[in-house]
């Protein structure tokens, strides 16, 4: 298709000015400027120069300056540049790791001096000289090979800077045929009896077109009609605008396409509802006040087919523009006027103020899309081929509801019955879905309007299998591997970090319908609530269209599709285990490789293959020398072989969950950000060397595994989810409280575990929790046998109890005093203290502003429970075992000011609170919002008076032994709307 192909060229051009060039320049800068002593002068110059022709290269490609690069020369001439830059990027891998193996070892060599005695160093530069000298030797081989590579990447760079050049000053800036859209117009293109489908949305619209509108207020004036290409939105809209005439005294149709601007749109409101009446000359101004004549008093249906705001404007005040002329076509029309628009993007719909009154259309059923075939192929009324239809039947599905896709096969059908082509029409029905060429086109059209940035996200996404889930987490670390992703280090003022502007991306995409919300109603829930799992699809045919448009860049291999060759432009690749191996025979492609994924081998008629790959092929994983993303997560790999450090620029690696053990050589791998592990492994030990990998953004497996990474604090750019366990005594396995201080971009959920082994305030300040605004869940935890040691000295008698309580009432100031230096950030969400061994709630757990789970559990010392009236945004509070808990009285509502206490609690769990007896009176005004109350395993409490102060109904679960009565509850159980249920 010459759509595809323009479509990647342009994809091609956006390419040039992806944010990880702008980084490759810094780096290159950086590199240059580096105080290394094993970088000469020259090859400084040589460095800066590699960044200014980069700059060169991105300027001239920057498709806000250049129109169209068409022809297949000046493709190649694109695929040069990028294969040019790509080697760039090699290069400059490896003179920063030179660079940081040259620093790394200045650093050690020093710390030997300070530790080592004279005798020590003599005997150091005796035995072990000759080896430094070797290593020496190596850095320097290895610098020559770099500095060679070097030279060849600016040999290559200089030709084809010329050449970019000339790009630019070729291409074609006029209009490109995937820019044009054919002029929508109001008359239907079939008359009522043929409109098949979307009767339901169908009676929607118009019953919301057509309400009396002496309610316009309470109204919805702006209706959006959202859905993909060929989904009918147009036809839906033509229909509703025939059919609701008689009530709207003037009907305006205007065709939106690139009409953004307030003047453009106020333009063609005017040339469609004043018929002949010219423009002329008339400005903003004049325009508002003739359509303010036009309008007055009348009540008008305006229709933007074809809304597209949101993608020509590059600000937030530019897409507004359309919402502007919008509020003025509002302000002048009479009551109960409506607009209508008709749009393929969810974000357009919210921009223009429908975001509350949109109507989704997702395709209509099998049997009306058999209908809308037959009718347009004419065959309605007629016997027809009986076989034929019983095909359509059974193919009818792979259409996925596209009207337009039906009548892409009427046509098609039609035009073969004309020329008595059976044969061919039986093609068509049997390849169905190869047929809809105007359907692949209409998503084409999308793709071509999304931002460079957007572009090159969702190109990548082609290499992933139809129906494939893609989880957000996984997708967007894949991006930053790439690139792709905006480092707001170099954005002063940034305030989110790469994976923020990642997610921003995904959201983007699927605000633009080009991703879709998988319906996990059947599944399982991973049971953790603090972490989203939702995963989303892609559509069939929106798959197809793009795995078209990027069919030279990305690739999927299995054992039922093995291709003639792999294109020497193809830089991520998919494919099957039963293929892995034969990948050898395409050797002379692969180390341009940037993406392998290995995913399961399934087999046409069956289930998953029962024998998973379990080894990999030294030879074959170093064919991929330059590949930035490898997942191996599919596998049954139980080991990575040594060779796996020959990768030096892999970014995201994914393993199994069968992976029980990585090698020592995994932890060369420098610019490695993401290690994701498939959902359960909890068994992989890392090595010991895992503190070099200073780049690490994401260890993606269970947080127990993590307590083996020594010296984690060197990873300062570790994110979480993440599990730091206290060292204690000996212990071989843990961490230092100290860790924590440097690790400022911690986010999501941090767990502290072995409090125990902090021995003071300031040990525990030591973690700088309250400069950590991004972990937003915390968990505090002792150790169990604490809290049995506590248990034991409550039962000895009081005399002999004394000396032996000694310790532990020390112990108990200690922790104290150590929950108090954990001080978070006020912005922390969630937070669970379990098996807290002191006797004192800390000063700033009732000042977090923010909170809205708390979780105490196990805090056996406590008599009494800490007031948390005063959180704002309080809206679960579980406490469990705090056994010795008499009462609950008003102080719990402390810090509320005695009137609005927990204005948002809408949960409260207490169990398993042996002692508890009566929970007293609250305020008036407390609890406004409760609504579940669960009491379990209290046996003593007989009283809930507090419950007796809430406002709205309440339900009371009661579970084990109690002494609750049902006629002792509060009035509101027994005269209100309240219930209680006892199990």
């Amino acid at each position: 298709m010459v759509l595809v192909a323009e479509a990647f060229i342009v994809a091609a051009v956006g390419w040039f000015v992806s944010p990880h060039i702008t980084k490759l320049m810094e780096v290159a800068r950086s590199c240059a400027s580096s105080m290394c002593g094993k970088l000469s002068k020259g090859t400084k110059e040589k460095l800066q120069r590699l960044a200014q022709d980069l700059e060169d290269i991105k300027g001239f490609l920057d498709p806000d300056n250049m129109g169209f690069v068409n022809g297949q020369t000046r493709l190649d001439r694109l695929w040069r540049l990028k294969d040019a830059i790509h080697d760039a990027e090699e290069i400059l891998d490896l003179f920063q790791l030179e660079i940081h193996e040259a620093e790394t070892a200045k650093v050690n060599t020093n710390n030997l001096g300070k530790k080592k005695t004279k005798k020590m160093k003599m005997k150091r530069q005796s035995g072990a000289g000759s080896s430094k000298s070797a290593g020496i030797a190596a850095a320097g081989t290895s610098s020559k090979a770099s500095l060679d590579q070097l030279d060849k990447v600016l040999k290559n760079l200089d030709e084809l800077r010329g050449r970019a050049q000339e790009l630019y000053r070729d291409s074609h800036r006029g209009d490109s045929s995937i820019l044009k859209r054919e002029e929508t117009g109001p008359n239907p293109a079939k008359d009522q009896k043929s409109f098949f489908g979307y009767q339901d949305e169908y009676t929607q619209l118009v019953s919301m077109l057509q309400k009396d509108g002496k309610l316009q207020e309470q109204e919805k004036k702006v209706i959006a009609i959202v859905g993909d290409a060929g989904m009918g939105k147009t036809e839906l809209a033509r229909q509703a605008y025939r059919d609701v005439q008689e009530k709207f005294d003037l009907r305006i149709w205007v065709h939106a396409y690139d009409k953004n601007t307030e003047f453009d749109l106020l333009k063609e409101i005017w040339k469609s509802a004043a018929g002949d009446k010219p423009v002329g000359k008339m400005n903003v101004s004049s325009l508002q006040t003739e359509l303010g004549k036009l309008l007055m008093s009348k009540r008008c249906l305006l229709v933007l087919d074809d809304v597209w705001n949101h993608e020509s404007a590059t600000t937030a005040t530019a897409r507004k523009q359309a919402r502007v002329a919008l509020d003025s076509f509002t302000r002048f029309a009479g009551h109960g006027s409506r607009i209508v628009l008709t749009t393929r993007a969810k974000i357009c719909a919210t921009t223009l103020g429908a975001a509350d009154a949109t109507i989704v259309l997702n395709g209509i059923k099998p049997k009306e899309m058999t209908l809308l075939i037959n009718e347009t192929a004419n065959l309605i009324g007629t016997t027809g081929d009986p076989r034929s239809q019983e095909l359509l039947h059974k193919q009818v599905h792979k259409l996925k509801g596209s009207p337009l896709a039906a009548i892409d096969i009427g046509d098609e059908l039609k035009e073969q019955r004309a020329r008595a082509s059976l044969r061919r029409c039986s093609d068509i029905l049997n390849n169905i879905d190869h047929n809809i060429g105007s359907v692949i086109s209409g998503h084409l059209f999308t793709y071509r309007h999304l931002p460079p940035h957007l572009q090159r996200c969702f190109s990548f996404c082609s290499i992933f299998p139809y129906g494939c889930r893609l989880e957000i987490e996984k997708l967007t670390r894949m991006w930053i591997a790439h690139g792709f992703v905006e480092d707001t280090e170099s954005c002063p003022g940034g305030n989110n970090s790469m994976e923020d502007i990642a997610r921003g991306y995904f959201n983007s995409l699927v605000d633009r319908s080009l991703f879709q919300r998988e319906d996990n109603s059947n599944r399982g829930g991973s049971g953790d609530k603090d972490k989203d799992d939702t995963a989303y699809v892609i559509h069939e045919h929106i798959h197809q269209m793009i795995r078209r448009a990027s069919a030279k860049n990305c690739m999927s291999i299995s054992r039922t599709s093995v291709p003639r060759s792999i294109p020497v432009t193809v830089r991520h690749l998919a494919v099957t285990s039963g293929f892995l191996d034969q990948l050898k025979a395409y050797s002379t492609t692969l180390s341009n490789l940037r993406t392998l994924l290995v995913l399961k081998d399934d087999d046409d008629n069956g289930p998953s293959t029962s024998n998973p790959l379990v080894a990999i092929d030294k030879s074959v994983l170093t064919q991929f020398k330059g590949v930035r993303v490898l997942d191996l997560s599919e596998t049954g790999l139980t080991q990575l072989p040594a060779s796996i450090n020959k990768l030096k620029h892999v970014r995201y690696l994914g393993l199994p969950s069968t992976m029980t053990d990585l090698c020592d050589q995994v932890t060369g791998l420098l610019f490695l950000q993401t290690f994701s592990f498939k959902e359960g492994n909890r068994q992989c030990k890392f090595p010991d060397d895992m503190s070099r990998l200073i780049n690490m953004r994401h260890l993606d497996i269970h947080t127990e595994c993590i307590s083996t990474i020594s010296r984690i604090g060197s990873l300062v750019k570790l994110q979480g989810p993440l599990e730091f366990r206290m060292i204690k005594g000996s212990e071989k396995e843990g961490h230092a409280m100290s860790e924590l201080a440097g690790m400022s971009s911690l986010g999501g959920t941090l767990s502290i575990k072995g409090l125990e082994a902090v021995e003071s305030k300031e040990e525990a300040e030591q973690a700088r929790l309250a400069s950590k605004g991004s972990v937003k869940v915390l968990k505090l935890e002792w150790a169990p046998l604490q809290a049995k040691l506590q248990c034991q000295v409550n039962e000895v008698p009081s005399a002999a109890g004394s000396s032996a309580a000694a310790p532990l009432a020390a112990s108990a100031d200690i922790a104290a005093a150590v929950l108090e230096g954990l001080r978070p950030h006020p912005d922390l969400r969630g937070l669970h203290i379990t098996r807290y061994p002191g006797v004192t709630w800390p000063s700033w757990l009732g000042a977090l502003e923010k909170l809205t789970r708390l979780y105490l559990r196990n805090c056996r010392k406590m008599k009494c429970l800490p007031a948390l009236g005063g959180l704002p945004c309080l809206e679960l509070l579980d406490i469990k075992e705090l056994t010795t808990v008499e009462r609950i009285d008003s102080g719990f509502c402390g810090g509320g000011g005695g009137r609005g206490a927990f204005p948002k609690l809408k949960k409260l769990l207490l169990d398993d609170m042996p002692r508890l007896v009566a929970w007293d009176d609250a305020p008036k005004q407390a609890f406004s919002r409760l609504e579940e109350v669960s009491i379990a395993d209290c046996p003593l409490v007989s009283s809930l008076s507090a419950l007796g102060s809430c406002i709205g109904p309440i339900h009371l679960r009661v579970k084990g032994r109690t002494a609750i009565r049902e006629d002792a509850l509060p009035a509101n159980f027994t005269d209100g709307d309240s219930t209680c249920v006892f199990e």
